[in-house]
């Protein structure tokens, strides 16, 4: 006596009843559906679709992972290689410079006392204070630039005057380098 396939799985207990039920009515709307001339989709094609745009899904999730990963590794090399031309390339701003220099740094007015040679370097532009952990340094602008580049938040650069308009009338009379305001 042949029996079918739902009946084996259901003896040797691979399947419940729930299950045939549900293979069952899926079967029974399909073969109704193709009788009434509606077009049905295969529920295999339907499950492989699936699968490929879970996997597809998944694939783009772990590229942008590793892009987020690589960029993260990226950012720390920098910043380390900040680091190292801080520690290597910046001297402590001294303290007890006869003239002072104001700068802002966070919106707060912070004021380092240098010697007038240094303070003549850092408004021209050729040196730039850097931000060390416990204070402020000086750095040759050059390198400032590169550190900039990987850790903009620890390198405050010092934009040399721009030179004066040919129709400024005041462009005679220079401004004292020893006037404080």
């Amino acid at each position: 006596m042949a029996r079918t396939l739902q009946d084996q799985l259901l003896n040797m207990g691979m399947a419940n009843k729930g299950q045939a039920k549900k293979a069952k009515d899926t079967k029974r709307k399909q073969t109704k559906l193709r009788k009434s001339g509606i077009k049905t989709e295969d529920p295999d094609a339907n499950i492989q679709s699936d699968i490929e745009r879970q996997r597809q899904e998944k694939q783009e999730r772990d590229r942008l992972l590793n892009q987020q990963r690589e960029e993260d590794k990226a950012r720390k090399a920098g910043l380390a290689e900040a680091l190292q031309l801080i520690q290597q390339h910046s001297s402590k701003a001294p303290r007890d410079g006869s003239m002072a220099y104001n700068f802002v740094h966070d919106r707060v007015i912070k004021t380092l006392h240098l010697d007038p040679a240094l303070h003549n370097q850092l408004s021209r532009g050729q040196l730039a204070i850097v931000i060390l952990q416990p204070g402020y340094g000086l750095m040759p602008d050059d390198i400032a630039a590169r550190v900039e580049e990987k850790a903009p938040q620890r390198v405050i650069r010092i934009k040399p005057e721009a030179k004066p308009d040919e129709d400024d009338p005041y462009a005679d009379y220079q401004i004292p380098d020893d006037l404080m305001w």
